[in-house]
């Protein structure tokens, strides 16, 4: 879904030209798809994917616990978290995704760059990585990060039959890389693929507006089959259900507030915010991809206000899509004819 949108009826046969100059000249941009064609940064809907590749590549376990001090000292200049001037203190994994800790991923994104005997020296740290920047390599850090990126389909578009911009890998600077900002660019449709195989725990699908084709008479003349692009074979059951216990704490615990209606309903939904910067001189966009049900996944999705300023936004419009998917509250309440008011509890969190 793009908006804002327009009457395709006034469109098709007879052409309501009036009509149609009106949404060409609009400032809103109705004939540009912004699900399909619009790109920006990931922010930190990214960071399941630096998880897997961390632990997949054996930089981290689900067991270890890295530090956050609230700035990561161990490049130039030193990136911050979005905690800072506080700071997370020891997170696991499914903590670090949990509560989108910048410094977490950071150190990831860092582990996945050192070469040689590089990750042998890591115990041996400090906060300044004194023992391992003889061993960081950014470029080999990029590649790694590439190749989880293309396994999760996001080296390609999407598979959809409409016009769909090409992404954009991030080739600058591992270490913000691995919290989805460098030069990484995706289109929403590509991020939902992305989370969609995160959903299913590793079945790339290539994403499809057509269920069937029929003829005038309804005849139904082709069944539209799922089409598998890629399985996600090598990686592990436990790293799966790590990241999954992360995304699922997301919307239970640290964005409790935001999603209290559905967590009292008991109704288990799964996301993972991300607020990503473009300029000093444009607001952030707001971001938030899940799926639902969390323990027997069906339907995945991704939402993005550009510009949008808080993930909270963007996680409430997704929240309401849900609650109106799953019939959870009345349809009259959710489809109320004016715009929802900005909730309070938005925030700068990744």
């Amino acid at each position: 879904v793009s908006y804002p949108g327009y009457d395709n009826n006034r469109l098709a046969n007879n052409m309501d030209s009036t009509y149609y100059n009106q949404l060409v000249t609009a400032s809103s941009r109705p004939f540009y798809n912004n699900a399909t064609q619009e790109k920006t940064a990931p922010g930190s809907t990214y960071k399941p994917l630096s998880a897997i590749a961390g632990l997949t590549e054996g930089v981290i376990s689900t067991d270890s616990h890295l530090p956050c001090h609230g700035i990561y000292e161990k490049i130039e200049p030193n990136p911050k978290c979005w905690i800072y001037p506080n700071a997370h203190g020891s997170l696991d994994v499914s903590g670090a995704i949990e509560n989108s800790c910048n410094s977490f991923f950071y150190e990831v994104g860092y582990r996945l760059s050192l070469k040689d005997n590089g990750i042998n020296s890591i115990s041996q740290d400090n906060n300044q990585g004194d023992a391992t920047n003889a061993y960081y390599s950014s470029e080999l850090g990029l590649q790694k990060l590439s190749k989880y990126a293309q396994m999760f389909g996001l080296g390609t578009t999407s598979g959809m039959e409409i016009p769909e911009a090409d992404p954009q890998i991030s080739d600058d600077s591992s270490v913000p890389s691995a919290i989805g900002q460098g030069t990484n660019n995706y289109t929403t449709s590509q991020l939902a693929r992305y989370v969609t195989t995160i959903a299913n725990k590793g079945t790339l699908f290539d994403l499809t507006l057509l269920n069937k084709t029929t003829d005038v008479k309804g005849n139904v003349i082709e069944e539209s089959q799922p089409k598998i692009d890629n399985t996600l074979s090598d990686i592990s059951a436990s790293t799966w259900d790590a990241v999954h216990e992360g995304m699922r704490n997301v919307v239970l615990v640290s964005h409790s507030s935001t999603f209290s209606d559905i967590n009292r309903s008991g109704f288990q939904l799964s996301g993972k915010t991300g607020t990503a910067q473009q300029s000093k001189t444009h607001p952030d966009h707001a971001l938030f991809i899940g799926f639902a049900p969390s323990d027997s996944p069906e339907v995945a999705f991704a939402t993005r206000i550009a510009n949008g300023y808080s993930s909270t936004y963007a996680a409430e419009v997704a929240r309401d899509v849900m609650k109106y998917y799953y019939q959870l509250t009345p349809e009259n309440e959710l489809i109320t004819g004016t715009a929802s008011s900005i909730g309070s509890n938005a925030s700068n969190e990744g």
